[in-house]
């Protein structure tokens, strides 16, 4: 039953990584993740939810990066497109969790294995063997086992970028990151929004003109989504366990209606000061961000069940298996940054020192 789950590792990683493999420079080797299924939702959710831990703050932060040029909000019908991917670097904190501190149910660490294992930052080594018990207080109630991946063995979170921004009246400009519901081959579509609004604060400060920085107010935030079609099937000679708690409320089960949603939504908000000259602007500010991360597993999905009489060839099917929501842990944070312009080609730097410290840069094109 688990050799099954060996062809679905997009299952719930490469749904929210999907941008992120995209520039990573090793391919993330991400192992059985279906395999969490076989101990049941909660046990899936746990383990997922722990795996997948440095992603919402790392990619949060890197989408609340490079929103601004300087401190100064660009001239009236002055315009920039911008290329401008982040990376955030994720503390060896993040990057191994202990399996015995998730209090799973039906899960336990083989004998002899160490607990300790990679999260999705982690290094690529493969963690420990897990057993999973429909009765874990009856060693005779084993249902299978499976290794927990390792991480990518990159301990980095990138954040692809790309934004257009144009200044408007009052010394306030407009920055903004659209991607429209795209399909991606097979695999199932992706969709970004974002934008943010800078505003000069200098100009209300009696005598601003004669300061010697510019100081303004930034507000952003950033909306992905993307969707993943999966294709779990049972075994090909697995049959519906008779004892299968859904029989009645399911006994027809539709595997084509497996999906993996996911949701990134980002805010920030930052103070900024700054100076621009011909050439160069550079700029430093304060600032707090946050980031939630939402994922949903949804249709009817063939999970391995403990049958005495066929104890290897019976399923059981759960429906809309979890969800979870996950915080970003990074607040407060502090920034600087600088825009170089050589006639209309621009280079861009900046930095986020935060929980995960963040590195910001790009090229592009820019006008007044």
């Amino acid at each position: 039953m688990i050799n099954r789950y060996k062809t679905i590792t997009k299952l719930i990683l490469s749904t929210f990584v999907l941008g992120f493999m995209a520039i990573t420079p090793a391919k993330a080797q991400f192992g059985d993740i279906g395999a969490f299924l076989e101990a049941g939702a909660n046990d899936a959710s746990i383990l997922t939810r722990e795996y997948i831990k440095p992603f919402p703050t790392g990619f949060g932060t890197g989408l609340n990066a490079g929103f601004t040029e300087s401190a100064t909000p660009k001239k009236l019908f002055g315009f920039s497109i911008q290329i401008r991917p982040s990376v955030a670097v994720v503390p060896s904190g993040d990057q191994s969790f202990d399996i015995y501190a998730l209090n799973l149910e039906k899960i336990r660490v083989a004998s002899g294995e160490n607990p300790v294992t990679q999260t999705i930052s982690g290094s690529k080594d493969g963690g420990p063997l897990l057993e999973i018990f429909a009765d874990p207080n009856d060693p005779n109630t084993k249902i299978g086992e499976f290794e927990m991946p390792g991480g990518t063995g990159f301990a980095f979170v990138p954040a692809p970028i790309v934004q257009a921004s144009i200044g408007l009246i009052k010394k306030t400009d407009v920055t903004v990151r659209y991607l429209p519901e795209t399909d991606i081959s097979d695999f199932g579509s992706m969709s970004i929004i974002g934008g943010a609004v800078k505003h000069e604060l200098t100009q209300y400060v009696p005598g601003g003109k004669l300061l010697p920085v510019d100081v303004s107010l930034m507000v952003g935030f950033n909306q992905i989504a993307v969707d993943a079609n999966l294709d779990l099937q049972p075994d090909q000679n697995a049959t519906r366990d008779p004892n299968d708690p859904a029989l009645t409320s399911n006994p027809n089960p539709d595997f084509s209606t497996q999906e993996v949603t996911t949701t990134t939504n980002t805010f920030v908000v930052n103070a900024l000061v700054g100076k621009s000259l011909p050439f160069i602007s550079v700029y430093g500010g304060v600032g707090y961000q946050k980031a939630d991360f939402e994922l949903s597993m949804v249709g009817d999905y063939p999970v391995a069940s403990f049958n005495p009489t066929t104890p290897q060839d019976d399923y059981n099917v759960i429906t809309d298996p979890f969800a979870l929501e996950i915080e970003s842990e990074s607040n407060l944070h502090l920034l600087g940054g600088f825009r170089l312009r050589l006639g209309i080609l621009a280079f861009y730097g900046e930095a986020t020192l935060a929980n995960y410290f963040t590195a910001n840069a790009g090229v592009g094109i820019s006008f007044r």
